[in-house]
């Protein structure tokens, strides 16, 4: 009786076993079936119920949806982020124009558009059953997919916050100094500000939703962190740290003696950032400033220096070797030196000092694999004013004789370091917010450009790159252009040819040119021309008024500019692969409206503010 039941038992288990098979190959046939009808009927375009940053792109095709959401972005960049306070409205243009040049010289916000439309398509082409499920939820419901986007934000809240800094009245930390022995106390006052915290979320989802809609700022009291009070109960410590001493501060055999009269004022009271509290500190500014202006920094730090070659007819004229270089650590030097003023008798600090190493130390020029030119870029800068072309020799001079390792990702913005007057660059007028400030680099993007072609010419994968807002005279054919601005848009590409590769600048007439040295390694380059198309008029001129000209003089960028789309196609073959790598770089170019300044007086920038407010505040 026991083996029937077992018998029973086990048909049943087959029975049921069986029956789960035939339900789950069912299911898998189903699913396939589902995922090929999918595939078949929406084939080269996006799923029904597609959406990404709140834009319905299903069923449409990748330059469809692409066209849709650049039109969103134009509409963003003529209207800009708009700020809305009783006395005063702000707009904010997600990139900022030089004056004198066509570059453009910052971008705030930047979107990702092809990018973000080629992760969803790959996306939806998966096969996998987590793929098969989302499917079937777009169908249903839809899916919102995120936009990529860059957003500098610290660029953008400076600039909102220093555009409204004549608005309210700034608050005051209490502070002290230093008279006939005696500490006085220096009281502090509580000040008004607009929440910028809260403008700065609301603009995210503007971004984020490619939506347009003014942002009201809410004033708010601005409390100071440091009282009177507060230095009242430091003051028996303030006094008797003041009374140690001269400070000698020293590095190896060099020492340089600063009297107290000097060193004590630079005592602060700091906020600790580590727990809530206060302490008697150095203020950093003035500590830095001083290692400047004494000539401190000047005489320790020392600049890295790559191993770089310069070439003439094709062998190498001159050899430059490497060099360690060392820079003082500012904020290790600073904690020592505060250290020693509470617990030394004799204040004396010994500098902490950074060695920086070299990324390309000297080698045998015959191991490098320097032999031949593998690819060439050029580019043309007539008509360029004279700050952008004096800029354009500083950054190839920079450029020139550095060695590009094998395996090594290239960045430009890196490569190019700081870009400021110390390093020989000159400025120029740069429209941000409604103010006009000057700001160093206007025609770095032509060297970016030209890096991008000579990249593109010797066959190297791009792995970062951003074209112009708009099209710029300089660097037609559109769509084969480059912009950078540190910290971001960069350009960044890939050395995989296996050697290094040593990069020459030279200059002749209005060219501009940058040749790759390395060895060639037989793959096949091939780059289509730009196909240019969705040409779009520009809209009317904008007008900003400004206190920095003279009344009544006008100033204008180069031009309006026409909207535009372009892709051409890049193909490298190389020699072991069946296969080529096939990459379509696609440009959109905001049609760009004239935008000139227009210098008014104090009085006339202060009327039009207030008929400015007076508008804003019938409309809300």
């Amino acid at each position: 009786m026991t083996k029937i039941i077992s018998y029973i038992k086990e048909r049943r288990f087959l029975k049921w076993s069986l029956l789960a098979v035939v339900v789950l190959l069912l299911l898998v046939l189903v699913l396939f079936a589902f995922n090929f009808f999918v595939n078949k009927n929406y084939q080269n375009v996006f799923l029904p119920g597609t959406k990404i940053g709140s834009v319905d792109i299903g069923e449409l095709t990748f330059e469809e949806a692409k066209s849709k959401l650049d039109k969103r972005v134009d509409f963003i960049n003529r209207r800009g982020f708009v700020y809305v306070t009783p006395s005063k409205t702000v707009t904010i243009y997600p990139s900022a124009s030089a004056i004198e040049s066509a570059d453009s010289i910052s971008m705030i916000v930047s979107w990702e558009i092809t990018k973000s439309l080629e992760n969803i398509s790959q996306a939806q082409r998966e096969n996998g059953l987590a793929d098969f499920l989302l499917k079937a939820r777009l169908l249903i419901s839809g899916h919102n997919y995120p936009l990529l986007y860059h957003w500098d934000q610290d660029q953008h809240l400076a600039i909102l916050e220093q555009s409204f800094v004549d608005i309210l009245s700034d608050k005051k930390e209490a502070n002290f100094e230093f008279l006939n022995g005696a500490l006085k106390i220096n009281p502090e006052s509580a000040g008004e500000t607009f929440d910028y915290g809260k403008a700065m979320v609301d603009t995210k989802p503007l971004i984020e939703e490619l939506s347009s809609v003014d942002i009201t700022l809410k004033v708010i009291e601005d409390k100071p962190l440091i009282s009177s009070k507060i230095i009242e109960t430091f003051e028996p410590e303030i006094l008797s740290i003041s009374q140690k001493g001269d400070l000698t501060i020293s590095y190896q055999e060099d020492n340089w003696t600063i009297s107290s009269d000097v060193w004590k004022t630079w005592l602060a009271i700091k906020v600790k950032t580590e727990e809530q509290g206060f302490y008697i500190g150095i203020n950093n500014e003035k500590f830095a400033n001083y290692l400047q202006e004494s000539g401190i920094k000047e005489k320790l730090e020392i600049l890295v220096q790559d191993a770089r070659f310069k070439l003439e007819n094709g062998k190498v004229s001159e050899f430059i070797s490497s060099q360690n270089g060392q820079t003082i650590d500012m904020e290790a030097s600073l904690k020592e030196l505060e250290n020693k003023i509470f617990n030394d008798t004799e204040i004396k600090l010994a500098l902490i000092i950074d060695i920086v190493e070299p990324k390309v130390g000297t080698q045998d020029v015959n191991d490098l694999g320097i032999v031949e030119i593998i690819g060439t870029g050029e580019s043309d800068f007539t008509g360029s004013p004279v700050n952008r072309i004096h800029n354009i020799g500083v950054g190839a001079d920079t450029l020139n004789g550095i060695l590009i390792a094998p395996d090594e990702e290239f960045s430009l913005v890196k490569t190019l370091g700081e870009i400021d007057g110390e390093h020989g660059y000159k400025q120029e007028l740069v429209i941000k917010g409604n103010r006009t400030i000057p700001e160093y680099g206007g025609g770095l993007c032509q060297i970016g450009t030209t890096v991008f072609r000579s990249a593109l010419a010797s066959g190297l994968p791009i792995t970062e790159r951003r074209n112009h807002s708009y099209r710029v005279v300089y660097y037609e054919p559109a769509g084969t252009d480059a912009t950078i601005y540190s910290p971001w848009p960069d350009l960044k590409f890939k050395n995989d040819t296996g050697h290094y590769i040593l990069v020459q600048s030279r200059i002749e007439g209005k060219k501009i040119y940058f040749d790759f040295w390395g060895t060639k390694d037989g793959r096949i380059v091939q780059t289509t021309e730009p196909v240019i198309y969705n040409l779009v008029s520009p809209p009317p001129s904008r007008i900003v008024k400004t206190t920095d000209i003279e009344p009544g003089q006008k100033k204008c960028t180069e031009r309006a500019h026409t909207g535009a789309d372009a892709k051409f196609d890049y193909s490298v073959q190389y020699p072991k692969q069946a296969e080529p790598v096939e990459t379509t770089f696609y440009s959109h170019y905001v049609p760009w409206q004239e935008v000139c300044l227009l210098g008014v007086t104090e009085e006339e920038l202060l009327a039009e503010q207030n008929q400015t407010a007076t508008s804003t505040d019938e409309q809300l």
